[in-house]
C-alpha cells in the first residue's frame, strides 16, 4: 500500500500533466463520485474520462503545484494552483482550486472540487473575462 499523499501527485501529474487515461481506470473505483465538475457528479471512471477529455481538447501543458494540504483519517484537503496552456494558440492559462478527496487502499473513492473555472474559460475567451464582474452588477453573460 503506498502513501495516499503519494496518489493525489501521481493522479497530477499522470492523469494532467502526462495525459494518460488509463491512469484513471487505475486510481478511480468503479462508483467513485466526483463533485464539483460541471453540473452533476461525475460517477466511475467513465464519466471522469469524458470529463478529462473535453479539458484536454482546451490545453494542454498542465502543471498542479500542490500548495497545502492537510490530513484527517482516509480524507486529504489540497490547495492547487493549476497552470497550462491554452491549445489554440497557446497563450498561458492559470486557476487555483481545492480538492477534498477520500483515498482508501491506494484508489480515489470520493472527490469534491472547487476550482475557478469561470476565471478559466474567461481565459481561454469562451466567457467575458470580467463575467464575474459583470454578474455581480446583476448583469448576464449571454
Amino acid at each position: 500500500m503506498g502513501n495516499s499523499a503519494d496518489i493525489q501527485e501521481r493522479w497530477f501529474q499522470r492523469v494532467w500533466s502526462n495525459e494518460e487515461e488509463e491512469a484513471i481506470d487505475e486510481m478511480l473505483v468503479p462508483d467513485t463520485h466526483a463533485v464539483g465538475l460541471g453540473s452533476q457528479p461525475r460517477v466511475g471512471p467513465e464519466q471522469f474520462k469524458e470529463f478529462h477529455r473535453c479539458f484536454l481538447k482546451l490545453m494542454s501543458d498542465i502543471d498542479i503545484k500542490i500548495d497545502k494540504r492537510m490530513q484527517q483519517g482516509d480524507w486529504y484537503s489540497t490547495l492547487v494552483t493549476f497552470n497550462a496552456k491554452r491549445r489554440d494558440n497557446g497563450a498561458p492559462v492559470s486557476m487555483t482550486g481545492h480538492v477534498f478527496c477520500r483515498i482508501v487502499d491506494d484508489k480515489i473513492v470520493e472527490g469534491y472540487n472547487h476550482f475557478d473555472l469561470i476565471g478559466l474559460f474567461g481565459q481561454l475567451g469562451l466567457l467575458p473575462i470580467d463575467a464575474v464582474d459583470r454578474c455581480l452588477m446583476g448583469e448576464k453573460c449571454g
